[in-house]
């Protein structure tokens, strides 16, 4: 990440601030938002000032409908969130990367404009808005090949299982209003590249040894060094639904 460029980095360092895990910053506990099923949380949020990002304004990205793009603007920095389902969302972050990161366009080299929560996984899921960032190109490849695609067959089977239970007469369970980042998340937002070695395997303890790289990769990158071994068994496990 030493090399990037520095309205990039700042894009990280506000999810790290966000996750609570910048020790010179105050801590911004369930601010480290990634995907939504509507906006009504970033509403709420200007309602209520002891709510999460109720510091925050939203803007339009030019004249494109908010249903399509906008921005979040908030002490962290400037979002850009998407509709996970339309296409030419490197054409948004150019605007975005123009009007708010005071860069020329979006970087060409070395980078992926891509979703924080994978675009597939996230229309399906029913999330009308995802977080787009500029992301290194092999991590960001090396999480799609495996994490990624695995979250997206879970999120078909999740749909199907509401689709039956509707053809049932029931009423499925909601997706969950809104999405956090997690440590896979600042790990693909990073440049980890290191997914391949996510098992094909339910078991938590064949993943410790991925999660023992992110963490090392976390910490090379001057985030939180002294993660508790507690922290690292949740993400293993974590990772067991994604295999």
């Amino acid at each position: 990440m030493k090399d990037w460029p520095e309205p990039l980095r700042r894009q990280v360092r506000a999810l790290v601030q966000q996750m609570g895990l910048d020790r010179h910053c105050p801590r911004m506990p369930g601010e480290a938002w990634i995907g939504v099923t509507s906006i009504e949380p970033f509403r709420r949020a200007k309602e209520h000032p002891l709510m999460p990002r109720s510091s925050g304004r939203l803007e339009t990205l030019g004249a494109r409908p908010i249903a399509r793009a906008f921005v979040w603007v908030d002490r962290a920095g400037p979002e850009l969130w998407v509709d996970p389902r339309v296409s030419g969302y490197r054409d948004l972050f150019d605007a975005f990367a123009r009007g708010w990161l005071g860069l020329a366009g979006r970087p060409t080299t070395g980078f992926n404009i891509d979703h924080v929560f994978p675009k597939t996984a996230g229309a399906l899921d029913g999330l009308t808005h995802v977080r787009l960032m500029a992301i290194g190109a092999a991590a960001n490849q090396a999480a799609g090949r495996t994490l990624e695609r695995a979250m997206a067959d879970r999120a078909q089977a999740a749909q199907e299982r509401r689709e039956a239970v509707r053809k049932q007469g029931g009423t499925p369970r909601e997706p969950k209003p809104i999405r956090h980042a997690v440590y896979m998340t600042l790990g693909k937002a990073t440049g980890f590249v290191g997914w391949e070695r996510l098992p094909d395997s339910t078991d938590a303890a064949a993943n410790l040894p991925l999660v023992r790289a992110l963490f090392a990769h976390l910490a090379a990158c001057g985030i939180r060094a002294d993660v508790p071994a507690v922290e690292q068994t949740l993400t293993a496990h974590t990772l067991t639904r994604h295999h």
